[in-house]
């Protein structure tokens, strides 16, 4: 009966390490193909000939931060360029901080935004209402917190033109300022980069993969209203996840890439901020419930199920003389080891201030738990909080009323 228990664990052990193998090779792969990389230009030479650009931000309660983000916008060495900022309801001082400097720069043009239609997410009708205005040849997406490299957008367009992209999105690159997204972070984005992975299309190109971050996101104005817009997409939870998705399936010509070296996004949130954004996400991305299930299986058992098969390994070994006692033991620490050079790569891809591998461990039970409450979301059961608003959630779109 032992011996039978010990075989049981070792092919329990043998197809948790298969999975996070296949997962991490899958990983390490995307990090070496070089078409996801560009290098920013800070050296090139703004012309007026350039393809023109909007930068849209949806700011609500950016009064601290706005300033910083438009004038690291503004010096970038593109001639042909405008920021539009969206002031999506917000009770202080952004709009006056975005006035100041407009009063210096006429590149940049504030919309007001004074409310919410039932069944918006305000972000997405921020930009809905701004979008259609815009005149020029491309349409940039970007976060307030978001910091672009010198010479980024330069690198960023001159791909766009030169390949005739419809589509650009980037992975940012990551500055973690709190201990909580220190925690979390890494556990969540290698959990969402693995299913970025799973769900890419057959024979499709890892820089084609049908990503979308809303934190940088460009498309042609054509493009952009082939896809519907903002406007099509009210409700969504990943109202980026959606756009990108469509122009696939549209047949645009698209580029996904690593923003290392092009732009840093941070993140501050406290606590609760950052249970509420990451269940937000897990709830837009993962969509259907049997992917939190999995998601459960991939990393919760992917890291404490070896963790536990150690010591269960040796007590067979050691009290049994059971064969399958050693291997498994043996088995499961080659995964720990595999797993902490593969994600000391990673963090190097997806971290500016790189958290530590020992946040690893907590960051993964936490995840678990936000994944948990996420399946009971998608249900019907709870509640988040986008902005000042909370929404029951019906599917990965919020429900018409807000409570």
């Amino acid at each position: 009966m032992t011996d039978t228990i010990g075989w049981i664990l070792l092919a329990w052990a043998g197809l948790i390490i298969l999975l996070w193998t296949v997962g991490m090779a899958a990983a390490l792969r995307i990090r070496r193909d070089r078409r996801m990389r560009i290098q920013p230009l800070p050296d090139a030479l703004p012309s007026e000939h350039d393809a023109s650009v909007t930068i849209l931000i949806s700011a609500h309660n950016e009064a601290r931060t706005i300033t910083s983000c438009l004038d690291q916008l503004l010096d970038q060495n593109y001639a042909n360029l405008r920021v539009t900022v969206v002031n999506d309801r917000s009770v202080d001082e952004t709009s006056d901080r975005v006035r100041e400097v407009m009063a210096r720069d006429r590149r940049v043009d504030l919309i007001e935004i004074d409310h919410l239609p039932c069944g918006w997410i305000g972000k997405t009708h921020a930009l809905s209402v701004a979008a259609p205005s815009v005149q020029t040849d491309y349409l940039l997406f970007m976060d307030s917190d978001c910091r672009l490299e010198p010479g980024a957008l330069a690198a960023v367009m001159k791909k766009a033109v030169t390949e005739d992209l419809d589509f650009i999105s980037l992975w940012p690159w990551f500055e973690l300022r709190s201990l909580w997204e220190k925690l979390l972070s890494p556990s969540a984005y290698w959990l969402l980069g693995l299913w970025a992975v799973l769900n890419a299309g057959r024979g499709e190109r890892n820089s084609n993969m049908r990503v979308g971050c809303g934190a940088f996101m460009l498309l042609k104005r054509k493009a952009y209203e082939q896809v519907g817009g903002h406007a099509s997409v009210p409700a969504e939870l990943a109202e980026d996840a959606v756009i990108a998705r469509r122009a696939a399936e549209l047949g645009m010509k698209r580029w996904t890439g690593f923003g290392a070296g092009l732009y840093a996004s941070g993140r501050s949130n406290g606590f609760a901020g950052t249970i509420n954004s990451w269940t937000r996400i897990f709830v837009g991305s993962l969509a259907a419930p049997w992917k939190m299930v999995a998601s459960l299986f991939f990393l919760p058992g992917g890291y404490f199920v070896p963790f536990c098969l150690v010591p269960l390994g040796l007590y067979l070994g050691l009290g049994y003389g059971l064969t399958a006692g050693w291997v498994v033991a043996g088995v499961s620490c080659a995964q720990y080891l595999w797993m902490l050079i593969s994600l000391r790569f990673l963090f190097d891809d997806f971290f500016e201030t790189g958290p530590f591998l020992a946040y690893f461990p907590l960051g993964t039970l936490i995840c678990t738990l936000v994944i948990l409450r996420s399946c009971l979301i998608i249900t019907g059961r709870g509640t988040v909080r986008w902005g000042a608003n909370r929404y029951i959630i019906k599917g990965t779109r919020i429900a018409p009323e807000a409570t």
